[in-house]
């Protein structure tokens, strides 16, 4: 069933005395009332909700579930988002001729799966254009036991690959299967052996090549390198083997990176360690700068929070700002440096002395030491650069840019932590012409989410992508955070 059937069922159960064809003319007409550019028919039927009073949830559709795969079966068909790619390898056959293979491995939400292809089917990537992160069908395959028992689909003459739209419901009408930096993890939250991994991490040693002999006598090489959060902690060391793709990277000191098809296991001493394969990916996000405890140094302004005056610790304002290697700060000013504030926007450059709370926390608390520059400087990347679309939203790690429309009022309670403390919790649902999505403010960061109604276009700046209750994506407001309403 559609999202928006679904929506529309919702409403009829709540409202029985509403007419179905009208209810479809409501949401028709509010599409062409609110105008093109933000609204899915989804949307539109949250908004209608909102006048007939009743309470809707995103809602997430059906997925094919990659779990019920099982070893024996055949002319198998299967959807899922591509994880790693293996180069093409060849062997002999019995028969004197060369074979080829390679592997692909997709994932759902619950599930991972290899996917041999073999002979000319291992040129179908090529031919059809398959890239890392695309979600792909899988057609004609047979299933056989991998060495772990686990079920491996075989692509042979048979068989055949196709790329699938993530925005087309007649071709994916499946639950949203997450993109693969909906799933990256930071390197410090592994503590135990896992599989299927995409981790994020800083280089903390200079990377070198060995080269070994491996059982059939020609030569392997392995990467070795240390990884170890933004944040700094202890190394994790790490080694991926037999690739030539990740081998062959410049790869600096003190680059952010993710490594996508990672395993780790534990060393002989009891140590946590990191493996890759030659279908591990690397890509450099962006270089870690060092500052001492105390140090200057020029940012572009993203965002501006909102100035927080709290008794017996003064004024504060936090910004969101952005140094010349694409690199985000979060640059508290207290006390007398908030004076500033009457000339501060976006996108202008600032240049001020601070004192390193954190890697990724600065503070300054003298007015004397922040400065406005006049002249910019196209190194800086700029505002616009964060703003996409909610089905864009790629990268859980960047502070995004989104305009949208409110869906829903905001709610509001009060959450009980374990610990005995109790928090202030609101959040209200928006959208644009591609999805719906929710937004979360915890705490003091709660009443920034204040006094949004139905139908407000907002303009949402510098939010955060974060994962809910079942991993369910949601935007999170963070104190830099600026949400403006749109005339």
């Amino acid at each position: 069933m559609p999202e928006i059937d679904g929506l529309i069922q919702e409403i009829l159960r709540q409202k029985p005395d509403v007419d179905e064809i009208e209810l479809r003319e409501f949401i028709e007409e509010k599409k062409k009332k609110v105008g093109s550019g933000y609204l899915t028919d989804s949307g539109a039927a949250f908004l209608v909700a909102s006048d007939l009073n009743v309470h809707l949830e995103v809602i997430t559709s059906s997925e094919l579930p990659l779990k019920d795969v099982y070893v024996g079966a055949t002319e198998v068909s299967v959807i899922g988002r591509v994880f790693t790619i293996t180069p093409i390898k060849t062997f002999d056959k019995k028969d004197g001729t060369e074979g080829r293979y390679r592997r692909l491995t997709i994932f759902d939400k619950e599930t991972f799966l290899v996917v041999t292809l073999w002979d000319n089917q291992t040129n179908l990537i090529e031919e059809k254009g398959i890239m890392q992160n695309q979600l792909v069908r899988v057609k004609k395959g047979y299933v056989k036991s991998g060495l772990d028992g686990s079920p491996i689909i075989h692509l042979g003459k048979n068989g055949d690959l196709e790329t699938v739209d993530d925005n087309d419901e007649n071709k994916h009408p499946q639950t949203k299967i997450p993109l693969i930096d909906e799933i990256t993890q930071d390197i410090s939250s592994i503590t135990t052996p896992e599989i299927n991994l995409a981790l994020t991490g800083v280089i903390s040693s200079s990377p070198r090549i060995s080269k070994f002999t491996k059982k059939d006598g020609t030569q392997g090489k392995v990467l070795h390198l240390y990884l170890t959060n933004v944040k700094g902690g202890q190394s994790v060391r790490t080694a991926i083997w037999n690739n030539d793709s990740i081998s062959g990277i410049d790869i600096p000191q003190n680059a952010v990176v993710r490594l996508i098809g990672l395993k780790t296991r534990f060393s002989k001493d009891g140590l946590i360690e990191i493996h890759g394969d030659d279908g591990t990916s690397l890509d450099i996000l962006s270089m870690k700068k060092s500052f001492g405890e105390s140090d200057s140094g020029k940012f572009r302004v993203i965002s501006i929070g909102k100035l927080r005056i709290k008794e017996n610790r003064g004024a504060s304002l936090s910004l969101l700002v952005i140094d010349e290697s694409n690199i985000f700060y979060t640059l508290i000013l207290k006390d007398e440096a908030t004076d500033s504030l009457t000339d501060l926007k976006a996108d202008i450059l600032i240049d001020c002395k601070f004192r390193v709370i954190s890697p990724l926390t600065l503070l300054c608390s003298n007015i004397s030491e922040f400065k406005i520059l006049e002249k910019d400087d196209d190194s800086f990347s700029k505002l616009q650069t964060l703003k996409c679309k909610i089905n864009d939203i790629t990268d859980s790690l960047t502070p995004l840019v989104l305009e949208v429309i409110a869906l829903s009022k905001t709610s509001s309670q009060k959450i009980f932590t374990k610990n005995g403390e109790t928090v202030d919790y609101r959040e209200v649902i928006v959208g644009d012409e591609t999805k719906e999505i929710k937004i979360v403010a915890w705490r003091d960061l709660s009443d920034i989410l204040d006094s949004i109604t139905p139908g407000q276009r907002l303009k949402l700046i510098a939010v955060v992508s974060s994962k809910g209750l079942g991993g369910v994506p949601e935007l999170l407001v963070k104190s830099y955070t600026q949400i403006e309403k749109i005339s």
